[in-house]
């Protein structure tokens, strides 16, 4: 071969590697820049592509369970007109996503004559004013059934049996939760029971007002 043609052989050689070579730098290069562009990218692009992200992320479900208790006056209606006892109650409040439920064990009593009043409650309520309410007082509605034993003396005061019996009982609540938002909550709540059989040939039921509280989680 000619010292010529070697020659122009060589440079055709060299020129065909130095671009294969330029275009892997470049491709090297371009993924380099497309791998760092999150460190590159301003605050103002960072926080929109945040912001979109979160459009897709679900919401964090609030579901708890907490311990509480309530006091307050229990006020016989009916067959029982004008007495009045001591309501005490001790429960346990699951919180779901739109409810929540209780179950409770109600202890209502009076004296002269004795009057006695023990349950196991299972009650459900709805805030009626729902997902919607920005403010920390959620009222609120509600129900359910429980198993009830009341006893009282005897109207014969020369008798000291004392009468009892075990049944249903129906729960209708109406009321408001204060401090929604904090660990620490405060109810107040109008509750009416009805005792699903009569009682020595009378009907038990009455209105109740109780103030309770839940403890923190």
């Amino acid at each position: 071969m000619k010292p010529t043609t070697m020659f122009k052989s060589l440079i055709l050689f060299l020129l065909i590697t130095g671009l294969g070579y330029s275009q892997l730098v470049n491709t090297e290069l371009k993924l380099k820049s497309d791998n760092s562009s999150d460190f590159n990218m301003s605050p103002q692009n960072k926080k929109l592509l945040e912001k979109k992200a979160s459009l897709y992320q679900k919401p964090t479900k609030k579901i708890y369970f907490v311990p509480g208790g309530k006091i307050g006056m229990f006020f016989l209606q009916g067959d029982f007109n004008g007495n009045q006892m001591i309501a005490l109650e001790a429960f346990g409040k699951y919180v779901g996503e739109g409810f929540w439920a209780e179950i409770s064990i109600p202890f209502r009593f009076k004296t002269s004559p004795a009057f006695t009043d023990i349950g196991l409650d299972v009650n459900v309520m709805y805030p009626f004013m729902g997902s919607s309410n920005k403010s920390e007082i959620d009222p609120f509605v509600g129900g359910g059934l429980g198993l009830h034993f009341i006893g009282r003396d005897r109207d014969d005061p020369n008798k000291t049996t004392v009468s009892a019996r075990g049944g249903l009982g129906l729960n209708l609540i109406a009321g408001a939760v204060f401090f929604r938002n904090y660990d620490f909550n405060i109810v107040l709540e109008l509750k009416y029971f009805n005792y699903l059989r009569e009682f020595d040939d009378m009907r038990y039921q009455g209105i109740g007002l109780n103030v309770g509280v839940t403890f923190p989680r």
